[in-house]
């Protein structure tokens, strides 16, 4: 037989590109549920994707249908006043660093109070949870105390299925407020995934427009002089509501500080060595989860 048979010349392997993202992304996440779109300006939340056995696919929640290039408004952001005056985060920088390359945190200074986030799904030993947890923290560096509001304000505005392209939910967002707990969720039922969130300790749930809901989670606190607080939200996953509900219950039982150092511990097991700090650094942001 004459000719030359080869895949190369017959069947030519067209290998597809794929753009970097416009906006450098902050990310973290463990096996059940991702955080890929933390914005690097202000810390804010844009998507959280969670894995659906059933739906064999990622269903994902996110403020804007533009939320991969950090167009339109976060599903969370932090928002934080101080003496009833809204501060922007940033306005006077923010450095990020990233724990173990897996768990993302910034700093950033407003007036005399030093703010410090720290953004992480839990994993390891009795930690692996289909959740994440936000603290944020405020040291107040002055010699005046202050009443600061730490709250997390969003938008429930696209909900989608995601294998390798995504597929939008055509029913409605729906939110709701159970016993102090934000519930986000579609309309449609049998429910595929639901989003719980709640904070630890005493707060205030506000929601405006069903719609298209928006929506807040307020904790007040007093930071004397010298002295620093720390709050945390935490987010839960479940097949629907009641599940995130008790997911967000496991985690406030365990608190954000216990759940934190068994993520430290057990990321820390799973560093690796090549005698490179360079590569050591992509081989753990990339091959972690």
């Amino acid at each position: 037989m004459g000719g030359d048979l080869s895949p190369a010349s017959h069947y030519p392997i067209h290998v597809p590109t794929i753009a970097p993202p416009q906006v450098p992304w902050q990310l973290t996440g463990n096996h059940w549920l991702a955080l890929p779109c933390i914005h690097p300006a202000d810390g804010a939340i844009h998507a959280v994707g969670v894995l659906h056995r059933g739906a064999r696919a990622a269903v994902e929640f996110a403020g804007d249908p533009g939320f991969v290039d950090g167009t339109g408004p976060a599903l969370l952001r932090p928002v934080v006043r101080v003496d009833g005056e809204e501060r922007r985060l940033a306005a006077e920088g923010m450095a990020w660093e990233r724990a173990l390359e897996w768990l993302p945190t910034f700093t950033c200074k407003t007036g005399d109070l030093v703010l410090r986030g720290t953004v992480f799904a839990p994993f390891g030993r009795d930690a692996d949870i289909a959740g994440a947890v936000y603290v944020i923290a405020v040291e107040n560096r002055g010699s005046q105390s202050h009443a600061v509001d730490v709250a997390l304000e969003g938008v429930l505005g696209h909900r989608q299925q995601r294998v390798r392209t995504a597929r939008t939910y055509d029913d409605a967002h729906r939110a709701s407020i159970d016993e102090g707990v934000l519930m986000l969720e579609g309309a449609a039922l049998p429910g595929v995934v639901a989003l719980a969130i709640a904070a630890d300790g005493d707060a205030t749930v506000e929601l405006h427009d069903a719609t298209l809901p928006r929506f807040a989670i307020r904790c007040a606190r007093s930071v004397e002089a010298g002295a620093r607080v720390e709050v945390a939200f935490y987010l839960g996953a479940g097949p629907e509501r009641d599940g995130a509900r008790a997911t967000v219950g496991v985690l406030r039982r365990r608190g954000w500080r216990a759940l934190l150092g068994a993520t430290r511990d057990a990321l820390g097991a799973m560093e690796q060595s090549t005698g490179s700090d360079a590569i050591d650094r992509v081989v753990m942001r990339h091959l972690t989860f």
